[in-house]
């Protein structure tokens, strides 16, 4: 059976379920205490974090992030519809 375009992308809900995860782990707290139309950086995040966790997120997702990335995109589900047009983009699913 071959499978359509459509069903090898990624979905935004599916990124953010998994970038929620990612952050909830960082931060040291609960998955459900997490807000995703709040900003990241209410959290806590300064610059320096900021920059470590954009690289970790393009070594784990094998994907090319800006630097700024956690800053241009300042919640986490505006920060999931970028990472899954770029893993989209590069034909690549999550780790």
């Amino acid at each position: 059976m071959i499978q359509t375009m459509t069903e090898k992308q990624l979905q935004p809900a599916e990124v953010l379920a998994w970038l929620t995860l990612k952050f909830a782990n960082w931060l040291e707290m609960p998955a459900e205490e997490l807000d995703s139309r709040r900003p990241i950086s209410s959290y806590g995040l300064d610059s320096i974090s900021a920059v470590t966790l954009s690289v970790q997120l393009e070594e784990e997702l094998e994907i090319e992030l800006d630097t700024a990335v956690l800053w241009d995109r300042p919640t986490l589900t505006s920060l999931a519809e970028h990472l899954t047009e770029s893993l989209n983009a590069e034909g690549r699913r999550l780790p």
